[in-house]
């Protein structure tokens, strides 16, 4: 003969049973959504203008082209024809030009760095010593006509002398001039020499720094605007992952709770199941033995 079931069932303080309920069904919902991790996944800024402009100075120092960048990352995809030509070696031609003797009138030779006011010089010299010639001349006539002696023997040699005198000074103050414009020019065109390599070593020295500082505010420019980027990208994970945070935090609560609100429990008793609804459990296969279960007195 069936007997009645009974059953223990040892429950929480009803506030806490109603708490934990509702937290367990929104906790359900919440794990069936799924969460957006792209919205604070690892991400690089693109490069700014000034570290562009620096690489695009370092590419035209080295004698290539116009650099493409990627309009997104900022990155470098090509590199256009450009002259090969550094941006030094116009300064390293122009000293070149600047060795070797100098002979010929040419561009870089001697004659090129010479006065164009020599001759006006020398003129100016020739026809002053000429005044001063004929000045002399007349004072030895003078004389000469004094003492009787103009047009002899003695006063020809002595107008002789005084000719070769003259005619070996204007000589002499020729070479001199020539000599004082050679030697000038010489060192006119040496320092341009020295001029011309001392920019070719400035040149790129002074490039070097422009890309630098270039470099230098577009990585700070870079830093802060990762920084923003990266804080973002915290924020929005600590967004997306704030409710499961919360429902772990209430949890923790709860099951601590549970220890300090002692809770009840209840007995339930199931009375036995007949026969008819032990056939009725069995499925349609069983209705076939109710005939004989009256029969026999069962219900």
């Amino acid at each position: 003969m069936a007997t009645d079931t009974t059953t223990q069932i040892n429950r929480p303080a009803p506030f806490l049973e109603t708490a934990g309920m509702a937290a367990t069904e929104a906790i359900g919902t919440l794990a069936g959504k799924s969460i957006n991790t792209g919205a604070f996944a690892p991400q690089v800024v693109g490069q700014n203008a000034l570290s562009q402009q620096a690489q695009q100075s370092a590419a035209s120092q080295a004698g290539l082209g116009t650099l493409a960048f990627d309009a997104t990352t900022g990155a470098v995809t090509g590199v256009g024809a450009g002259s090969g030509i550094a941006g030094y070696q116009p300064f390293l031609d122009s000293a070149a030009g600047l060795t070797g003797t100098g002979a010929g009138t040419g561009t870089g030779s001697i004659s090129s760095y010479q006065s164009p006011y020599t001759t006006a010089v020398y003129d100016a010299m020739e026809t002053q010593m000429a005044s001063q010639k004929a000045q002399q001349d007349n004072a030895m006539a003078a004389q000469a006509l004094q003492s009787g002696a103009f047009g002899g023997g003695r006063f020809g040699a002595q107008e002789a002398v005084a000719n070769t005198e003259y005619n070996q000074s204007l000589a002499e103050m020729q070479a001199n001039l020539n000599m004082q414009g050679y030697q000038q020019a010489q060192g006119a065109r040496q320092q341009d020499f020295m001029n011309e390599q001392g920019l070719a070593q400035l040149q790129p020295q002074l490039a070097q720094q422009n890309q630098s500082m270039l470099q230098g505010v577009g990585t700070q420019d870079l830093q802060y605007r990762q920084a923003i980027q990266d804080a973002d990208a915290a924020g929005a994970k600590e967004a997306a992952y704030e409710p499961y945070q919360r429902y772990g935090f209430l949890g923790e609560q709860l099951t601590g709770l549970m220890g300090g609100y002692p809770g009840g429990t209840r007995m339930t008793t199931a009375p036995a199941a007949s026969p008819l609804q032990t056939y009725g459990q069995l499925g349609l296969a069983g209705l076939a033995g109710v005939s004989g279960a009256k029969k026999a007195g069962l219900f």
